[in-house]
């Protein structure tokens, strides 16, 4: 329908107010599942030591009455060590930034591009701990130190691991659970790859096998606790994890150990702006390299 010939329209309308919503919407992930699931302790250098220990295998043991006590068997500890890696983001705002109206920001551009990078942040040593697959360096002038990942520091004797990538399947976490199990750990939480999560949630139509289909117009299809022969653990989706791991964690045994807490730095003043260096420089430390298990070598 045409409108009345003379009506005064928007389309040339001068003067005309924004309408922009007083929220800035960010769906980015923040979830650090490994961070939040393990402890916290202090390092006192650049290079953090620790030492693990283990009993001697079981042996038949039985002695002669009367006989000499003999000599003694004394197994030394392992000492064990990792670098502690330095995390930056800056952040420098003009002062006009900082002063001219804003919609979102619920403060200044500076206040809020700080909350913003220390979210960015928890993210980089997340990717660090799990995702990087760092091996691990004690740097030189000109080579940032780096700390050596989780996947990097479990023993050989609680990983499964195969010549080429193959698919994740129930069997091999049935392995892996045992393989730590045999050597004493008792993992509590199992770490996915969202594509991994899929699988690990069709374990339940195996045949023989207990599960809530749900009723009336919800569906389940998910799998949050599995139940094994050697224990109960739950299944945690990371998005950071590397993509063709999945990590059999006992928790307990695992720590981020914190040299310098974050903190953000006011640096000098140049010109006209403001600028911060938040910071922060810690190592991830695996208590016990056979407490947990790794199986690697997946497809995505």
């Amino acid at each position: 329908m045409a409108t009345i010939a003379g009506t005064y329209k928007t389309y040339n309308q001068v003067g005309k107010r924004e309408d922009i919503e007083d929220i800035i919407y960010d769906v980015s992930p923040i979830m650090t599942p490994f961070t939040s699931a393990i402890g916290t302790s202090t390092a006192t250098a650049t290079l953090h030591q620790w030492q693990q220990d283990s009993l001697s295998a079981v042996a038949a043991n039985a002695a002669v009455e009367g006989a000499d006590a003999g000599a003694s068997s004394v197994d030394q500890t392992e000492l064990k060590n990792a670098s502690t890696q330095i995390f930056t983001k800056v952040v420098q705002t003009s002062g006009t930034a900082d002063s001219v109206a804003t919609y979102g920001r619920g403060g200044t551009e500076l206040q809020y591009q700080i909350i913003k990078k220390g979210k960015e942040m928890r993210r980089d040593i997340e990717h660090a701990f799990v995702g990087a697959l760092q091996a691990g360096t004690a740097g030189a002038a000109g080579v940032a130190r780096q700390l050596k990942s989780a996947q990097n520091q479990i023993n050989a004797a609680t990983t499964n691991t195969a010549g080429a990538n193959r698919a994740f399947t129930e069997t091999l976490l049935l392995d892996v659970l045992q393989k730590c199990y045999n050597e004493g750990g008792e993992p509590n939480q199992v770490q996915v790859t969202p594509s991994h999560s899929v699988v690990v949630a069709n374990f339940a139509a195996s045949a023989g096998r207990e599960r809530d289909f749900g009723t009336g117009t919800t569906i389940t299809n998910a799998v949050n606790i599995y139940v094994s022969p050697f224990g109960q653990v739950s299944v945690v989706v990371n998005r950071f994890l590397a993509a063709n791991t999945c990590l059999v964690l006992d928790t307990e045994y695992w720590s981020r150990a914190v040299l310098r807490p974050m903190q953000t730095i006011v640096l000098a003043k140049v010109g006209d702006s403001d600028k911060r260096q938040m910071l922060t420089e810690q190592t991830l430390v695996c208590e016990n390299d056979k407490a947990s298990g790794l199986i690697e070598a997946l497809t995505a």
